[in-house]
């Protein structure tokens, strides 16, 4: 399961994404396949029914999601 770390502006704080659930969601919104780009320029850069977002919290804002719920949160013991 990958895990991708991002900022993000509304929460003013780096968060850690589940990217495959972010995906999974994104795909049965579209409808369409999605497309990681995998060149290390383009780490997050992600491309939905031919538009192309360079951050997953653009990605799930684009869809209507709410990016706090594909959030990894870690507790320490």
């Amino acid at each position: 399961m990958p895990f991708a770390k991002e900022y993000n502006q509304h929460l003013q704080r780096e968060i850690s994404i589940d990217v495959d659930s972010l995906l999974k969601a994104v795909r049965e919104a579209a409808g369409h396949d999605v497309h990681e780009h995998q060149s290390n320029d383009h780490a997050h850069m992600v491309t939905a029914e031919g538009k192309r977002y360079n951050n997953y919290g653009a990605l799930a804002e684009a869809y209507h999601l709410d990016i706090r719920n594909y959030t990894v949160t870690e507790v320490n013991r």
